[in-house]
């Protein structure tokens, strides 16, 4: 794997909501990686709406990179369960971990609309499902995914229909806020399990960035580029991880404000972080 490793999620390519509608903005941002690794939900791949320039502004992105010499690892997320090169990263020996987060809750996204709509068929698809070890589980996040994909996308996303959008069915901001609550503390428990040499998970999906310490677990969360979060960036180089903020400037991205740094010992150094 080609140094530095940045790490990205979130993209949502193609979707209406999201703020990338050319990849070319994203130029200075991905300048100087070697390898880039896309956290899932790159493209909206199963979105009939946002199709055509989903997979455009992706092939675009491929390209991009491939110009700039940088290698792409691609994780699934729950909106493109199909862009699987791996399921999950590990690095430094296991203790950074990245994975998009959808399977942190069986239910995948328990606040979406389809999830309350098919409550009952939900349920019997994850009972059904053998989750006893990992490759399970994120198969199941994969049909899940499939299952609860919306037959139909609102075209317009203004602030006020994003927000009637939230709202409704009644419920549904009840479990967004539920979601995010919970969400770091769902995550040590996913790592607990699955991943029990895991110090750091590096998270998207639930478009809430920032950082928990949970007990032994570090959670990071890089956000969205979909508003109203904003979105993060993570590097893994020598060691160390970073952590800063994505920023606009005269229409291109870039790294921002540095927000955390780690160094992770390998079992060659010693243990633990620093």
């Amino acid at each position: 794997m080609k140094h530095p490793v940045l790490i990205l999620s979130d993209l949502h390519l193609g979707h209406k909501a999201s703020v990338l509608d050319d990849v070319a903005t994203l130029e200075p941002l991905l300048r100087g990686a070697g390898t880039l690794v896309l956290n899932g939900d790159t493209w909206q791949e199963l979105a009939r709406e946002f199709y055509d320039d989903a997979l455009r502004l992706w092939r675009d992105l491929q390209a991009l990179c491939q110009r700039l010499e940088i290698d792409i690892i691609s994780l699934p997320g729950n909106h493109d369960p199909g862009n699987r090169d791996r399921d999950f990263l590990a690095l430094a020996e296991g203790k950074i971990i990245i994975m998009h987060g959808d399977t942190v809750f069986p239910e995948v996204a328990p606040w979406s609309r389809t999830a309350m709509q098919k409550e009952h068929e939900l349920r019997v698809l994850i009972d059904a499902h053998p989750q006893e070890r990992v490759e399970q589980r994120f198969a199941l996040a994969r049909e899940v995914s499939r299952l609860l994909a919306p037959k139909t996308y609102p075209r317009k996303k203004n602030l006020l229909s994003r927000v009637w959008d939230a709202i409704t069915p009644p419920g549904r901001a009840w479990r967004m806020l539920h979601s995010w609550a919970t969400m770091a503390g769902e995550t040590r428990r996913f790592a607990t399990r699955y991943f029990p040499a895991c110090e750091i998970m590096i998270c998207g999906h639930f478009h809430r960035g920032g950082v928990w310490e949970c007990d032994d677990l570090l959670v990071i969360n890089t956000g969205s580029f979909m508003p109203p979060g904003g979105a993060y960036w993570c590097e893994w180089h020598e060691g160390y991880l970073r952590m800063g903020q994505i920023q606009q400037t005269s229409g291109q991205w870039h790294r921002g404000k540095i927000l955390g740094v780690w160094k992770v010992e390998t079992p060659a150094e010693g243990f633990g972080l620093r």
